[in-house]
Parts: structure tokens; C-alpha cells; sequence
């Protein structure tokens, strides 16, 4: 089952670069990739969400999904165990499981990430807080604009992707 996993994914990577390349040329977007990251990852803030397109899967934790402007864009989560609406905030909703898959399709988005096995690509403008477990033998990777590929740091670390707007 791993190894098909594997082939799964590094299929649909070969399916989905050129398109995240391609995005990636567009005015003012850059392209953030993260693979098997173990820890807390939170893409956007709630003072400047993050925009663009976001995609990617998972092995097992928790996706905290706030979308500030509801309609926007969509944000889909599959293979959840859970899901929980906060009556008073609902525009936020919090899923939790195992092999959890998750696609930003534009629009303005803030999304926490607790877990381990984290994979993704976002493309578009934002800030990513990445935060490794100290307790994982490895924490996993992140790159920039299809640049070098570092290791997350244990200590917690904001990155940018994209032009950023001025204040």
C-alpha cells in the first residue's frame, strides 16, 4: 500500500507542476512546496491571508480552515474522520484524521496544519509559519519558487511566497 501510495503521488506531481509552474509565472506569485513535513505548519494570518491555489494531502493530524471571504474561493477536505463547526465562527471549520487530502481553489485563505506526512503546494502570495516537531527524526522540507529545498526548522520561522503587498 506504501509503495502505491508513492506512485499515486508522484504521478500527480508530474500532472500538476506544469500547471504549478505555470501559475507560478503569473504577476506577483510565487510557489511554496512542502514535503513530509512533521510539526505545525499555518499558512496566512488572520491580518493577511494568504491567496492563490493550495493542494496537497496529509498522512495523519489536524486542518483548521478559516476563510475571511466566504465565496471567494473554495476549500474542499476529503478523507476526514471529523469535521466541527463552530456555530459562532462559521466560517471556520476544523477537520481532523487520517490520509486527509485538501485543494484551495483561489480566493483569500488561512490554514493551520498540525500533523505529520504534510505535503503540499501553494501558489499565489502569502506567509507560511513553519514550525518542526523537535521530537521527529526528520521535520520534513520546504522550497520557494522552485528554488533549493531546506529542512523545516524546529524553531518557529515565517517564510514568504509571492510579491507581498505594501501596507
Amino acid at each position: 500500500m506504501p509503495m502505491r501510495r508513492l506512485i499515486v503521488t508522484l504521478l500527480c506531481g508530474l500532472m500538476l507542476a506544469p500547471t504549478a509552474f505555470a501559475a507560478s509565472r503569473a504577476a506577483g506569485d510565487g510557489v511554496l512546496e512542502l514535503r513530509a513535513v512533521y510539526g505545525t505548519v499555518v499558512v496566512g494570518s488572520t491580518a493577511q491571508p494568504a491567496k492563490g491555489a493550495l493542494w496537497g494531502q496529509m498522512d495523519k493530524g489536524v486542518i483548521k480552515v478559516t476563510d475571511p471571504v466566504v465565496g471567494d474561493g473554495q476549500v474542499y477536505v476529503s478523507g476526514y474522520e471529523s469535521r466541527t463547526v463552530n456555530p459562532d465562527l462559521p466560517n471556520v471549520v476544523v477537520y481532523s484524521g487520517k490520509d486527509l487530502h485538501f485543494r484551495v481553489t483561489g480566493g483569500k485563505y488561512k490554514l493551520f496544519f498540525r500533523g505529520s506526512g504534510l505535503d503540499f503546494t501553494a501558489v499565489g502570495v502569502g506567509t507560511a509559519l513553519l514550525n518542526g516537531d523537535d521530537s521527529a527524526i526528520d521535520t520534513g522540507d520546504y522550497a520557494r519558487n522552485g528554488g533549493k529545498w531546506f529542512n523545516v526548522p524546529v524553531t518557529p520561522t515565517v517564510i514568504t511566497f509571492g510579491d507581498q503587498p505594501t501596507q
